[in-house]
């Protein structure tokens, strides 16, 4: 009896290790952002590339985090943008670039925690999903946006890349 309970304890630790991490991420990660970060932001937009240079201020309010952008283009335009990003549903969910995610992974890996979302959407009048992904650290935000294509392809492409320094 002692071998059975044995073997049935080993495999439910063995399989409970190999679940994947979605265990949530911390206020003081999130709270890590706060601050002033610069860095570049490329992203597509009818069929051409275009890069930026962007500097965030990151504004911690009561239950989110707020974002103000000001991006300036290689042709000198400037844009400003304020976005926020808050996480609910016991972890599970994420509102941020104006969306709603369902959080479908959270890694660390040493101080650095990425976080991917996703979701169901459209696009051009097309079924696409949506894929954000997050890397957080200290003095580094990476911020990636993909998309997927129902009747095309198995694989994200790469919509926004933002790459941020903590200044």
């Amino acid at each position: 009896m002692k071998i059975i309970l044995s073997f049935l304890f080993c495999c439910y630790v063995t399989a409970a290790m190999a679940q994947p991490g979605r265990g949530s991420i911390t206020d003081q990660e999130l709270k890590d952002l706060v601050g002033n970060w610069g860095g570049t932001m490329v992203f597509t937009a009818d069929s051409s590339q275009i890069t930026s240079t962007i500097e965030l201020q990151v504004v911690a309010m009561k239950d989110s985090l707020v974002f103000y952008y000001h991006f300036t283009q290689q042709d000198g335009k400037q844009f400003r943008d304020t976005s926020s990003l808050r996480i609910y549903d016991n972890g599970n969910r994420l509102s941020f670039d104006h969306a709603q995610f369902d959080i479908v992974d959270t890694r660390r890996r040493g101080v650095r925690v990425t976080l991917i979302a996703e979701r169901e959407g459209a696009e051009n009048f097309r079924s696409a999903d949506f894929q954000e992904t997050i890397i957080m650290g200290p003095g580094i935000f990476n911020y990636t946006k993909g998309i997927r294509y129902m009747d095309m392809s198995e694989a994200y492409a790469i919509k926004k890349r933002v790459t941020l320094t903590k200044k």
